[in-house]
């Protein structure tokens, strides 16, 4: 090989090579990608948060 192609080669190369190493290792780094939950929104909520209604606060009080 010319020493203007060699040049060249390692010129051109060696950035590519340098980019495309560390598109890998952040590719191997990043958060594993999970399955998502296609659960309505509204399931989420109401499992969380459970709602409380006036109705049954009387109710309480009433059987005393």
């Amino acid at each position: 090989m010319d020493p203007i192609v060699l040049v060249i080669v390692v010129v051109v190369g060696t950035p590519i090579a340098v980019v495309f190493a560390l598109a890998k290792s952040a590719q191997l780094r990043g958060p594993e990608l999970r399955k998502e939950s296609r659960r309505p929104v509204e399931t989420l909520v109401t499992e969380a948060i459970p709602e409380e209604h006036p109705d049954d606060a009387d109710a309480d009080k009433g059987a005393s």
